[in-house]
């Protein structure tokens, strides 16, 4: 593990499905779909909140926008836990279509940062995914709290397109194909990892706390999260892992290049 990684974005990988064959003119189009998609879903997944826009209710047909926490589910849909009081809510049970827009955190200039906006469908969670309910809780723990007060419930945004903006010519709309991947850990595959890790390797974790205590909170294909004084903190893998063995070697490699 580098200490020192300030990678925010992870890194791409360019090389296609094992058995597919890029013809020769679409080559370059197909990494370049790649790189878009990663650099995307990466700003996404190294944010935790984001403006949700809902179509009002009370100012009937124009948008209302809030600062909504998020975390991702196993296809990087966004997950919010909102109160059915609240007016974001309100509008969501009425009309359904939103866009959650991301900004990268850092800098002075906004319009200079990176950002993505998600547009989708918003639904409640069913009650009986706990996995999505679960995730959420580790990623905001506070927010637990409110589980059995305001009435609050989990929802997901169905992905629609997404919109990324990186910069001066890095403009591009994602299908939800292109945009999506699937979190190769099981929910109890990722909770035997994290309580592993945040159990028998707790130096390893706290060194990207940079002194603070930290607690992982999530991994996936193309790298895992942590808590850091309550704050999220996204740690890339150096190339995507596709099972529980290439997360071990990956996160044995990063512990010795830290040591």
């Amino acid at each position: 593990m580098n200490s020192g990684d300030n990678h925010r974005r992870t890194t791409t990988n360019e090389v296609p499905p094992f058995g597919f064959k890029i013809p020769g003119g679409f080559a370059a189009s197909y990494n370049r779909n790649m790189k878009q998609a990663n650099a995307a879903r990466s700003l996404l997944l190294g944010e935790s909140s984001g403006v949700l826009s809902t179509i009002s209710v009370d100012v009937q047909g124009y948008p209302f926008g809030s600062v909504t926490p998020y975390c991702s589910d196993r296809m990087c849909r966004p997950i919010i836990y909102i109160s059915t009081i609240a007016q974001h809510t309100r509008n969501i049970l009425a009309d359904p279509r939103v866009s959650l827009t991301v900004v990268e955190k850092g800098g002075a200039d906004v319009q200079a940062q990176a950002r993505v906006t998600v547009v989708g469908n918003a639904g409640e969670v069913e009650a009986g995914d706990r996995d999505a309910r679960d995730r959420y809780f580790r990623y905001f723990p506070s927010a637990r709290q409110y589980e059995r007060t305001h009435d609050f419930q989990v929802f997901r945004l169905d992905i629609v397109r997404v919109r990324f903006i990186g910069g001066f010519g890095e403009i591009f709309w994602l299908e939800p194909g292109e945009f999506m991947t699937a979190n190769p850990f099981s929910a109890v595959e990722e909770t035997r990892i994290i309580q592993h890790m945040n159990e028998d390797h707790a130096e390893f974790i706290d060194r990207y706390g940079d002194g603070v205590p930290a607690r992982m909170t999530g991994i996936d294909a193309e790298g895992f999260d942590l808590l850091k004084a309550g704050i999220k903190v996204r740690i890339p893998f150096a190339a995507p892992v596709t099972n529980i063995e290439e997360a071990r070697l990956a996160l044995i490699e990063m512990a010795r290049s830290a040591s």
